[in-house]
């Protein structure tokens, strides 16, 4: 095996990452993405989580998906059952 230098490791990476992209349909690609965000958000606390939310997208977001949680649990039919 040839040692390879930082940067032609670097070439190599990006190159079969090219590859292994332009083999993946768009269900693959968004299942990939989908799974890389949720390990992402879940090391974040809970003030980051927040931040990241409000900071992208909207202020207002994060409390409407409070909401949406928290009214899910609590007005389920038989959740608690």
């Amino acid at each position: 095996m040839k040692d390879l230098t930082n940067e032609q490791r670097d070439e190599l990476i990006d190159q079969y990452v090219d590859l292994h992209v332009d083999s993946m349909d768009h269900k693959d690609l968004v299942q990939f993405v989908s799974l890389t965000l949720k390990e992402d958000y879940h090391s974040l606390s809970d003030e980051e989580l927040q931040c990241e939310i409000e900071c992208t997208h909207d202020e207002d977001l994060y409390k409407e998906l409070v909401d949406n949680v928290t009214c899910m649990q609590t007005f389920i039919p038989g959740f608690h059952d």
